[in-house]
């Protein structure tokens, strides 16, 4: 007979957010198991060269004792930081986020969590060693694992002559090569970057009739008008930042339509400010839209019209869709059927309380799947801090008292979700 391992707490996921609930877990002595390769994507998928767009005081992971900041381990390293103004490098963060794991973090599992599913009062999850286990809580961290988007005017092409950025953490393999970027954002301005140094003729297709770019944080002094005026945050300049910033508690107050429309826009697709110059005299085609595409012996064709709807076409190697991603509860591929079904969402983003906590209680969702609830920050390691705080702090309320009627009170909380209370 294979008994269930029993544990309090199942996080699913070791990246940048799995690893700052679990630290913040830890040191409210809630017991845990932590399930995932270490910074998988940011070692294996992000592209080597590639930096940050977060400016540096905003690229820490949450440590509840304030000891283990990238500023700090820096320092220790003798590697260039700065709060603002210095791109911080992949490599450098993935250093970091290694380090941190390996002091507050140490027993992260690299087994694979294959299904999750509800039992009468807690859940079942099975490992791809084989092990079942009966966990009271679980804490979906899985960041933009599964939720890459591919425009589907390039579904006919064949998997060798497409590909979603995701899928490249060496360009260099395009060297020689004609390739086509599609889109505007970091992603796509970045990649053609790296892949124009590493030898390849790249060209960008954006469909919008701009580019848009990050301003350069100033090393001035800021008066005291300046500061009350446009607050310098973890996410950028002004009052509105500030409060997704600050308070992404009060995010979820907010009607429905502008929420949905914020979380997406916000900080929506730009590039980052010190990459301007290394993309400068690329082929640029703004305003063109893909439309179809095709393959014609080894190569691609895409069909695109341009900026007054006139159609033309575009012959080339290889084309990398970097066109971002979007979570959606039905491509996770671990939760059962029947808990997938108890879930409550929009837009396929679950509804989720004040605690990060789904309508199916007991089970939490963080970063890019609570962006409906809390705001553009849980887009970027800026929200590590305040979710890994909430969450821990509500399982740790939990613990010392739950009492039935507690609990009863906890759940009543979702009948308001649709009107963001």
């Amino acid at each position: 007979m294979n008994l269930l391992s029993p544990v309090r707490v199942c996080i699913i996921g070791a990246g940048p957010y799995g690893l700052s609930v679990a630290a913040h877990l830890k040191s409210k002595g809630i017991d845990f198991r932590i399930f995932g390769i270490s910074m998988h994507r940011w070692r294996a998928q992000m592209p080597i060269g590639m930096f940050l767009k977060s400016e540096g005081c905003a690229s820490s992971l949450s440590d509840p004792t304030g000891h283990q900041t990238l500023g700090r381990y820096c320092a220790e390293h003798a590697l260039p930081y700065s709060e603002w103004g210095l791109p911080i490098s992949r490599e450098d963060f993935v250093r970091y986020a290694l380090a941190f794991q390996r002091a507050l973090v140490p027993n992260v599992e690299s087994a694979m969590v294959t299904m999750v599913s509800k039992s009468r009062n807690s859940f079942r999850l099975e490992l791809s060693s084989g092990e079942r286990l009966n966990a009271e809580r679980v804490i979906i961290a899985t960041g933009l694992e599964h939720m890459t988007l591919v425009p589907p005017e390039l579904s006919q092409l064949p998997a060798h002559l497409r590909s979603h950025s995701a899928e490249h953490h060496d360009l260099s393999q395009f060297g020689g090569r004609d390739v086509t970027v599609i889109g505007g954002g970091q992603s796509a301005l970045e990649a053609a970057a790296l892949l124009h140094e590493a030898g390849a003729s790249v060209r960008l297709v954006v469909r919008k009739p701009s580019l848009a770019w990050n301003p350069s944080p100033s090393g001035d002094r800021l008066t005291l008008y300046q500061r009350l005026a446009r607050p310098r945050t973890g996410l950028g300049d002004g009052l509105q930042l500030w409060a997704y910033s600050n308070l992404p508690h009060m995010f979820r107050y907010l009607p429905q339509r502008i929420r949905h429309d914020r979380a997406k826009h916000v900080l929506g697709p730009a590039g980052a400010w010190w990459l301007r110059d290394r993309i400068a005299g690329l082929p640029i085609l703004l305003g063109h839209s893909v439309r179809g595409a095709e393959a014609r012996g080894d190569r691609a064709v895409l069909h695109v019209s341009d900026p007054g709807g006139r159609p033309d076409h575009l012959v080339t190697d290889h084309v990398i869709a970097a066109t971002g991603y979007a979570f959606q509860v039905d491509r996770l591929p671990f939760l059962s059927d029947d808990l997938r079904s108890r879930l409550r969402v929009e837009r396929q983003l679950p509804m989720l309380s004040s605690d990060f906590e789904s309508s199916v209680p007991g089970l939490y969702f963080t970063g890019l799947a609570s962006t409906y609830s809390f705001g553009p920050a849980m887009r970027f390691i800026h929200g590590t801090s305040f979710t890994a705080r909430r969450i821990s702090e509500q399982i740790a309320a939990a613990e010392r008292d739950s009492r039935p009627a507690i609990r009863s009170a906890r759940i009543a909380k979702y009948d308001n979700l649709e009107a963001g209370g």
